[in-house]
């Protein structure tokens, strides 16, 4: 069966028409979470998210060499409401039409993020005339009685206009770009929800709030809000009315153009005390309530969470929390650090998980010095690139391992059924216990390894040193029968040169800058 799934990943990576067919989202048997597909074949999303008030065709022609250095496969770029309904019903779509040209020029696929009724929990991207009408858009009252800039999620006259907006997008998108395919997905808002108040206090909404759950929230015992939730019946109920709202935005694009859409969170797991409305948006997809918003919300395909936390427990933590059944883990937004290429290795290691973005790129983005320099995502993007039809069947198979570097933890295990391998992140010494690693001073080593035979593995990472050892109990020794370094190129292996000798008598060495290696091994008795 292995070997079987290792011919069907090797048969997927041929090479495809480019930009010839619609990207959508296939339901894997016996999982139930979707896998996104673009041209036929997995795509695993290695993105570059533009700042929010670059997403004009200008300004991402000028950022086009900085896009190259990332190595993503994606670019997201903003769309904001105000930009493309400048007065009700007068639609403009010159800035969509220019991004969408600016990314064919560049040869980039597109993510488009649509920045409507929330932007980080505020309505700042709205036009003027929704803003100046608020009595036909009423904003949130707080609890002192006092409106804040956010449209309130019970407004049936927002929800509306938004929708109408939405899908009015989404209905140019295909007749502009339906055959082309450049922009693959939708983001619907941007982490949406209310900071400024736990909850709508208006009047309308006190009503709601006093009276019963209504039948259609899932999980939902009969009841009052405050009964069924107690002191988490405000986040409860704006949750509920948020997800409606956002839900039936993302169905009127759906009709007119089915392309996949998903929604980003802030989440709940903030350092400190959680407050919603405060410390994170009150009525977004919170992780304990991430089943009832999706049942709200159906034409959302997938809620991925944004995740800045640069420690290893925190990050994972949350991260989980948004990886169940039918939701598969999915980052559009983290942060550029050292620590976030580790984490954006486990994330990619995840089984099902869709990808991760990076959040904001300037025109200096890879330059040190006058000189190109990967940043340190760039290398994951650079090293991963073009390896998802190969990879990710393998990967989804449970044929892949991940080993990233911790403070103090500096030598990882990765146990495959038939043989061991350990990660030595920093200088290999010898001492109590073996040859051990003593970190790096960056805590920057990852590595990936995918088994693809029983024989046969890749390696794709960066400072590290790698070991294989026969299983515990096991007599003999692991003998390394070749070992090619090379790349991956539209979901093949390319083989660039062979190492031995020096390069691999004391462990298999992924450099700083990162490296990829075809490994096959054979146990000697």
């Amino acid at each position: 069966m292995k070997h079987a799934l290792i011919a069907a990943a090797m048969l997927a990576a041929c090479s495809a028409p480019t930009f010839a067919q619609q990207s959508r989202f296939v339901t894997e048997p016996g999982t139930g979470k979707p896998a996104l597909t673009v041209d036929g074949h997995r795509y695993l999303i290695l993105g570059i998210q533009l700042n929010n008030s670059s997403g004009f065709a200008p300004v991402f022609h000028d950022l086009k060499s900085a896009i190259q250095r990332s190595h993503a496969n994606t670019v997201m770029v903003p769309v904001g409401w105000e930009s493309v309904e400048p007065e009700e019903g007068r639609f403009d779509w010159s800035v969509v039409d220019g991004i969408i040209d600016e990314a064919r020029a560049q040869d980039v696929r597109v993510a488009l993020l649509w920045f409507g009724t929330w932007k980080n929990a505020k309505m700042s991207y709205t036009p003027a005339w929704v803003k100046r009408d608020t009595k036909r858009f009423p904003r949130v009252i707080d609890r002192n009685g006092d409106p804040i800039d956010v449209l309130s999620p019970i407004s049936a006259n927002a929800m509306q206009a938004d929708a109408r907006a939405f899908g009015a997008l989404m209905a140019h998108l295909k007749a502009k770009d339906g055959r082309q395919g450049t922009v693959i997905m939708a983001q619907v808002e941007n982490e949406a929800g209310t900071l400024g108040s736990d909850r709508d206090y208006s009047p309308a909404a006190d009503a709601l709030f006093d009276g019963d759950v209504p039948a259609d929230m899932p999980h939902a015992k009969p009841g009052t809000w405050t009964a069924t939730y107690g002191d988490r019946a405000p986040e409860a109920f704006m949750a509920y009315y948020t997800a409606k709202y956002i839900g039936a935005v993302a169905a009127a694009g759906k009709q007119a153009y089915d392309l996949p859409l998903y929604a980003n969170v802030w989440p709940r797991q903030q350092p400190g005390l959680l407050r919603p409305g405060d410390s994170s948006p009150s009525g977004g997809a919170a992780s304990w309530l991430l089943p009832e918003w999706r049942a709200l919300a159906p034409a959302i395909d997938v809620v991925g969470v944004d995740n800045y936390d640069t420690n290893v427990a925190p990050y994972t933590e949350i991260a989980k929390a948004y990886d169940i059944s039918g939701n598969p883990l999915f980052v559009p937004e983290t942060g550029g650090s050292v620590a976030h290429a580790r984490h954006a290795f486990w994330t990619i290691a995840q089984p099902h998980s869709l990808g991760i973005s990076k959040f904001g790129i300037d025109t200096d983005f890879g330059m040190h010095d006058g000189k190109d320099q990967d940043e340190p995502i760039a290398v994951d993007y650079r090293l991963l690139r073009g390896s998802a039809p190969f990879l990710l069947p393998l990967r989804d198979a449970g044929e892949m391992r991940v080993a990233v570097e911790e403070d103090g933890l500096a030598n990882v295990p990765m146990a495959f059924p038939n043989v061991d391998l350990v990660a030595r992140f920093g200088e290999v010494k010898d001492g109590y216990g073996g040859p051990r690693g003593q970190g790096n001073g960056d805590l920057a080593g990852r590595v990936i390894a995918t088994r693809v035979a029983p024989d046969r593995f890749i390696l794709t990472g960066a400072s590290a040193n790698l070991k294989f050892a026969p299983k515990l109990g096991d007599h003999g020794s692991i003998e390394l029968v070749s070992v090619e370094q090379g790349h991956f190129e539209d979901g093949r292996w390319v083989g660039e040169h062979l190492l031995n000798g020096d390069e691999t008598a004391f462990g298999l060495w992924l450099p700083p800058e990162g490296r990829s290696l075809m490994v096959t091994i054979q146990e000697v008795k």
